[in-house]
């Protein structure tokens, strides 16, 4: 009895990854499936944290400069904007907008070091959105900007 490959899916920026999930539900629930160490976008294990965000609320702009990190939305509906300033990157100055939902689009977004995002909860009430990092978290090895930076090519509405 083999296994099954994970499909992953290139975004338009260079090592951002999309992998859609299973979910395996009945009369009594739900498993949401999310990461496995086998799994080729998993760079170790740090931290596992989930972010409530509560309708229209946006969080961002954040850029980690050494964690990896593997959003999931297990509940709602979330915008997740990712920009590429790498000043080596393929892709510099590509923008690319993603929606995750537990419904519509379960998936699994990983995400390098050194991308900036910023994310918007898209649901009725509030969405969770679960992060998998690969080293604890480091509020030193960080940088945000606001909403309306000019360095950022996006308005968000």
């Amino acid at each position: 009895m083999g296994f099954k490959i994970e499909t992953v899916h290139e975004t338009k920026i260079h090592g951002l990854l999309l992998t859609p999930l299973k979910q395996i539900g009945d009369e009594r629930g739900s498993v949401f499936h999310y990461l496995k160490s086998s799994s080729p976008s998993f760079n170790g294990f740090g931290e596992a944290y989930y972010s409530k965000v509560y309708e229209n609320v946006i969080k961002g702009w954040k850029c980690h400069t050494r964690i990896f990190q593997n959003f999931c939305v297990p509940y709602g509906r979330i915008k997740i904007v990712v920009y590429d300033n790498r000043p080596d990157s393929s892709t510099k100055g590509i923008i690319e907008e993603i929606i995750l939902d537990a419904a519509a689009n379960y998936s699994l977004l990983s995400m390098p070091p050194a991308l900036w995002y910023s994310f918007k909860c898209e649901s009725e009430g509030f969405s969770l959105l679960a992060n998998i990092i690969n080293m604890p978290h480091d509020p030193a090895e960080s940088n945000n900007l606001p909403l309306d930076t000019k360095e950022i090519s996006y308005e968000w509405k």
